[in-house]
């Protein structure tokens, strides 16, 4: 089986260290966070939220950092393309919302179009891994864990599409208040994570699976601590509000048992 390249954890580095950075501000300083993405409305659980975001991102680079194989990360580039090429996307489409001026905003800018075109070049480079997976140490992963991990990948997918091509629609639908730009930045990050679910649900091995689902992990749970902090936004008398505690509730057990199963792998 192919290694890790010095490129790729160099780049995986890279995006660990700028995806910690704006989760500790999201979740810790949300308002510092604001005050520097002076282009999105952020009030502290809007931020927050975004903080649970980056940090499955964060957490995601770092257990591809301790991987060993290129089978344990086959989609892992991809998925940052992914993450930062719609996301500069969705920045085009709302260029009206930027200050050009700002010092954050061309270092936003700078950052999404770099990323997702060293993903491609990293991509194109990149040889095909055919049947690697099967040869990773280790037991099969189980057909609930895939289960799970392809109904996730769909629900969060779909969610991703419908904010990109009707965030103004969706913004009546989500279980807060938040604005069409902000409800269609979300679809960037969103669609990563449901295509990363549906990619890795396609593993063997549950060391194939062993460098996400911590990272899974840490999104819900710690979407669902701020939720429980900022529990008065909530009305709790529309579906969207049962929808989102039940969802994170629930996959954060579920995500806890095929984590604890996953870092129980012997290399």
């Amino acid at each position: 089986m192919s290694s890790i390249t010095p490129g790729q954890r160099v780049f995986f580095a890279v995006i660990f260290a700028a995806a910690l950075l704006v989760a500790f501000l999201g979740l810790f300083n949300p308002v510092y966070l604001a005050s520097i993405f002076t282009w999105l409305e952020l009030p502290p659980l809007h931020a927050r939220f975004v903080g649970a975001i980056y940090a499955f991102g964060a957490v995601f680079m770092a257990g591809c950092l301790s991987a060993r194989y290129q089978a344990e990360v086959r989609w892992a580039v991809q998925l940052i393309g992914i993450w930062t090429g719609m996301l500069f996307i969705i920045s085009l489409l709302n260029l009206g919302a930027f200050d050009f001026s700002l010092l954050p905003v061309q270092v936003w800018f700078a950052s999404y179009i770099i990323y997702p075109l060293i993903a491609l070049w990293m991509t194109i480079r990149q040889s095909p891994l055919g049947d690697a997976g099967d040869l990773l140490p280790g037991s099969e992963l189980g057909a609930a864990a895939k289960g799970f991990l392809l109904a996730q990948g769909i629900l969060f997918s779909v969610l991703a599409v419908l904010l990109f091509l009707a965030p103004t629609f969706m913004s009546t639908l989500w279980p807060w208040k938040v604005t069409a730009v902000l409800a269609q930045m979300y679809a960037g990050p969103l669609l990563a994570y449901g295509l990363g679910s549906l990619l890795f649900a396609r593993q063997k091995k549950w060391l194939g699976v062993r460098a996400i689902l911590p990272a899974m992990l840490v999104f819900t749970v710690t979407t669902v601590i701020i939720s429980f902090v900022h529990i008065g936004l909530f009305s709790f008398g529309e579906i969207a509000d049962l929808l989102w505690f039940g969802w994170f509730s629930i996959a954060s057990l579920i995500l806890a048992l095929l984590t604890f199963r996953a870092l129980q792998v012997r290399e």
